[in-house]
């Protein structure tokens, strides 16, 4: 069974479905968590003295330094990493897409990672050891028609991993990105219904993105956790600069 006793988890978008999953994992495992996001999860908060909330936005250079230094100096460095915060974006032709809803996207899907990201490889750098798991999507590796600022961000965020991965390896460090399919949340409801809205004949009527997947079901956010517990896990010590599809065999074809 996977242990972070004794280990410090950074967790970001820890208000949504993934984030708050990801969070129950790692307590589970014994790590103590610092979780961020926008607004605290809906969920109650854990009653663990282990646990640290700050509301940062992501793609906000200065909150997010600013609660990095918040976190280290109430849990100590951070041995492990999931990036998760992310937004949708609008669901429109490509040649509908306004600039200003472009640079929304790309702020927190991809700068968001990266200054997350960068906070993190300091101390790890000094440790010379730790993980970081980015989460991408089934949109990072596949093209997604009518969203196409998040199969933008979604792309560069495997770029971003990628990158990285190549530099930090050498000092001990891995860096790996998840590619989920269709989660079961409120984010998927409302694409699913945008979708229809455009094509009600979508999957023959069905009308929700499960019907696209082999397993014919929504990936869960406890799969998605479950990876990214593995892959920041010593069980994984060889997996780095890595896409690891969650995704109920879409990417399969």
């Amino acid at each position: 069974m996977l242990s972070f006793q004794g280990k410090t988890v950074l967790i970001t978008g820890a208000s949504g479905v993934i984030g708050q999953a990801c969070a129950t994992l790692f307590r589970q495992q014994g790590a103590r968590l610092a979780l961020t996001d926008l607004s605290v999860p809906p969920r109650e908060k854990s009653d663990s003295t282990d646990d640290c909330f700050i509301a940062a936005d992501a793609s906000v250079p200065n909150a997010v330094s600013d609660a990095y230094e918040r976190f280290s100096s109430e849990l100590g460095p951070i041995d492990a990493a999931v990036l998760a915060a992310g937004i949708e974006g609008p669901v429109c032709g490509i040649e509908d897409l306004s600039v200003n809803d472009l640079d929304k996207i790309l702020a927190v899907n991809v700068r968001g990672s990266l200054l997350w990201l960068q906070q993190c490889l300091r101390d790890m750098k000094t440790a010379r050891s730790g993980s970081i798991v980015l989460l991408s999507s089934i949109s990072g590796v596949v093209g997604t028609g009518f969203l196409g600022a998040y199969t933008i961000s979604k792309h560069a965020v495997i770029g971003l991993m990628r990158a990285t991965a190549l530099e930090v390896g050498p000092l001990g460090i891995r860096v790996n990105a998840i590619c989920p399919g269709p989660v079961k949340s409120e984010m998927m409801q409302r694409l699913d219904a945008a979708f229809i809205a455009r094509d009600p004949q979508r999957f023959g009527g069905g009308g929700d993105a499960s019907k696209a997947l082999p397993l014919q079901r929504y990936v869960t956010a406890k799969e998605v956790a479950a990876m990214a517990a593995f892959l920041c896990s010593e069980d994984a010590s060889s997996c780095h600069g890595g896409t690891y599809m969650v995704d109920g065999g879409f990417t399969a074809r």
